[in-house]
């Protein structure tokens, strides 16, 4: 399904990333994205941390992924499983950052130690894009600076909501758009192709 708004040179340039997710997929798969190890600060495109990734109905993940507590406030509720452990600590932010707890905005402890990759997966088995994940890392990036200790200001978690989150989404694809990067030519991505 491509939106109506979307030129044809659009859509033939978000062609390279929508196309490995442009698939008939059955009714036992689900694509996912594979979180690369990262430190989440050597580069500015975290897109080139993530791959997608088709997994079937029996991945652990729908059986011992955890979900993450404030892209579901966000009204994109997402499921994350550790693949693998680095030996190395602080190796995986991205995935830190999607798994903190919206109360206090610390990921569990042993999301914080010897993190290697991740799968993510959204809960309602949507397709996820790179360019959506991407986002949400940085919307949940730029809450760590919100002034929570400046007297005067409300709860951070005054911001976990999706109206907040639109607002920063639309502004950062506009943002990357207009960058010239591929896969950010709408906010609300497809889910399917026709």
């Amino acid at each position: 399904m491509l939106h109506g708004s979307q030129s044809k040179d659009c859509q033939t340039s978000d062609w390279p990333i929508h196309k490995p997710i442009c698939r008939p997929r059955r009714a036992d798969e689900t694509w996912a994205i594979r979180i690369l190890m990262n430190n989440g600060t050597r580069k500015t495109n975290a897109m080139q941390y993530f791959r997608h990734e088709l997994i079937k109905e029996n991945h652990p993940i729908f059986s011992s992924g955890e979900p993450c507590p404030v892209t579901k406030l966000l009204g994109v509720p997402l499921v994350i499983y550790r693949m693998s452990l680095s030996g190395d600590p602080w190796t995986n932010e991205i995935a830190v950052k999607l798994r903190i707890e919206a109360s206090n905005a610390f990921a569990p402890l042993d999301w914080q130690l010897d993190l290697g990759e991740c799968i993510v997966v959204r809960e309602d088995r949507k397709p996820l894009t790179m360019a959506l994940l991407e986002t949400i890392y940085k919307f949940i990036s730029d809450l760590f600076n919100y002034p929570i200790r400046e007297a005067g200001w409300a709860p951070w978690t005054g911001l976990l909501n999706p109206s907040v989150w639109q607002k920063f989404g639309i502004k950062y694809y506009e943002e990357q758009k207009s960058a010239g990067r591929q896969g950010f030519g709408y906010f609300f991505p497809p889910v399917d192709c026709q």
